[in-house]
């Protein structure tokens, strides 16, 4: 993170298992990681103004900005060890941690946004084995292989509705919420990597997810009241039958980087400035389809139908610089600073702009400190993240408020010509600051 996530040939540590598990080679011994991630994500939407009907009018203010209400996401855990187990040319690793997202948001469910999102929470774990073959001098080549254990997946958006009639761009009388709760814990993923040293100033790595993680998400689907709003019963909020499914797709990435290393008269590294590039293939996430099963019962029963979220994401590409530099290095004590930049392309085009996942174009600053003291290192990072504002209008907006009995464009709006109402036109503005540390045991 201080490095601006320019670690992919430096990788000195146990998170090499991520980074590039070839850079494992480098590290002699037993090593026990710990590290530590707190996210705040800001991030706010302003819908725009609409030249729909409205709806009817609850006292509320559609057009005021809303703010996820989940800033903090304190679940940025990563705990892996190290070990060459005696072995002079191998070395293995045994980790568990998380993607480096924010998992958890949540709107009011009356604000401008209610249509588009309400609340989020998405857990992801890795469990992942690593082996490497080199030496810490020359080269290293290894493989990490990841289970990954999908516990929680929830979305909740509002849903009009309404079994017939005009659109509503603001409120509907007949407005639910809808909650849908997936898991799914089968996913299997592999990252290999290798770094070589052709020259004792330079170091060239490259590493890659060569497989794509799909997630088949499993689960249940209800629907709740507005409060202040709908007063349907138990009864018709009940889904006959219901069951949810969603497959999704995180894809391949592919890590390239070099490295300058200047060294001291004895042979020592006394800093080190190294250029990362990270490429993402996110075109195959091309939507959502969720597939519902069950009657709903809001008025007459009616077959659940399909929910069918556009995304459209593009592949991404990220340049990243950043270094290392030593200010005390000795046998029993080392301390030294990091800092380092990023930017990189946006995967969510204005037109499909979205708050669950914020794939926005983006600039991240990152500074940071280590000190080791015998055995123990300990470390601490910060980073900012600006993200560009992305702002769709109501006639480039191409995410729609949900329909199930009334779909558009099928059979709503009496032939006026909308393909529904868009649900995403307004102004979205985010940003990023985190804060990590950790702690490293080397025997």
């Amino acid at each position: 993170m201080s490095r601006g996530g320019a670690f992919a040939v430096k990788a000195n540590d146990p998170t090499a298992q991520v980074h590039n598990p070839g850079a494992l080679s480098k590290l002699a011994g037993t090593r026990i990681l710990y590290n530590h991630v707190l996210m705040w994500e800001d991030l706010t939407f302003t819908r725009a103004e609409t030249g729909l009907p409205q709806g009817q009018d609850y006292g509320t203010t559609p057009n005021a900005t809303v703010t996820n209400e989940e800033e903090l996401f304190p679940l940025g855990l990563m705990l892996i060890g190290t070990s060459d187990f005696g072995l002079d040319d191998w070395t293995f690793a045994l980790g568990m941690f998380g993607p480096h997202s924010h998992g958890d948001k949540r709107f009011p469910v009356q604000g401008g946004q209610r249509y588009l999102l309400t609340a989020m929470e998405s857990i992801l774990f890795y469990p992942s084995l690593s082996v490497a073959y080199g030496d810490s001098d020359t080269f290293g080549v290894g493989v990490t292989l990841q289970y990954v254990l999908a516990p929680r997946v929830k979305l909740g958006l509002v849903v009009d509705g309404s079994p017939s009639g005009e659109l509503h761009a603001y409120h509907s009388s007949n407005d639910v919420e809808a909650i849908i709760e997936l898991k799914d814990n089968a996913g299997f993923t592999a990252i290999v990597g290798g770094w070589w040293r052709p020259s004792p100033a330079l170091e060239v790595a490259l590493s890659s997810r060569v497989l794509p993680v799909d997630l088949g998400l499993e689960g249940d689907y209800s629907l709740r009241n507005i409060p202040g709003q709908t007063q349907f019963s138990d009864a018709q909020l009940d889904v006959t039958n219901s069951s949810a499914s969603l497959d999704l797709t995180l894809p391949p990435i592919v890590r390239a980087g070099a490295r300058y290393r200047h060294l001291r008269d004895d042979g020592r590294e006394l800093f080190d400035i190294e250029l990362n590039v990270v490429y993402e293939a996110w075109s195959m996430l091309e939507r959502y389809e969720v597939d519902l099963e069950g009657t709903i019962n809001l008025f007459v029963g009616a077959e659940s139908p399909d929910t069918i979220i556009e995304k459209r994401w593009s592949d991404t590409v990220s340049v990243r610089l950043g270094g290392t530099y030593a200010l005390v290095d000795d046998i029993n004590m080392t301390i030294d600073v990091s800092a380092g930049a990023y930017w990189e392309s946006g995967a969510v085009s204005e037109n499909y702009a979205h708050l669950d996942f914020l794939g926005f174009g983006r600039v991240g600053l990152g500074l940071g400190t280590s000190a080791r003291f015998g055995g123990l290192k300990f470390s601490l990072a910060y980073s900012h993240v600006f993200q560009e504002d992305l702002e769709p209008t109501e006639l480039s907006s191409k995410v729609y408020q949900e329909r199930p009995l009334d779909p558009c464009p099928e059979s709503c709006d009496g032939g006026a010509g909308w393909s529904g109402v868009p649900s995403n036109a307004g102004l979205f503005q985010s940003s990023y600051n985190l804060l990590a540390f950790g702690l490293q045991a080397d025997f």
